[in-house]
């Protein structure tokens, strides 16, 4: 899946710099949250562990992992979710 952030004529639906909420959803495992934690500090050195939320599927085998980092520019999400969506225990983000 992927995540348009640009209207029509190609401007950026969000206006920056902004609080965002990031959601990654991949197989609970023990290595999950910190993945998804290491890429997005890799963009938002500011992201804070205490920002992350998570919730189980209801067979438990998946998990969502959502963070709300301080967002400066669209190149920095794009770079965000670019790396997410490479990593292989990633299996969709919103």
């Amino acid at each position: 899946m992927t995540v348009d952030l640009h209207t029509p004529d190609n401007e950026s639906l969000i206006e920056f710099p902004c609080d965002y909420k990031l959601k990654a959803m991949g197989r609970n495992s023990e290595t999950l949250v910190d993945t998804v934690y290491d890429i997005t500090r890799k963009y938002a050195p500011d992201v804070m562990r205490d920002n992350i939320h998570l919730k189980d599927s209801k067979g438990g085998r998946f998990v969502s992992v959502n963070i709300t980092f301080h967002a400066t520019s669209l190149k920095q999400l794009h770079d965000i979710y670019g790396e997410l969506k490479q990593h292989p225990e990633i299996l969709m983000t919103l």
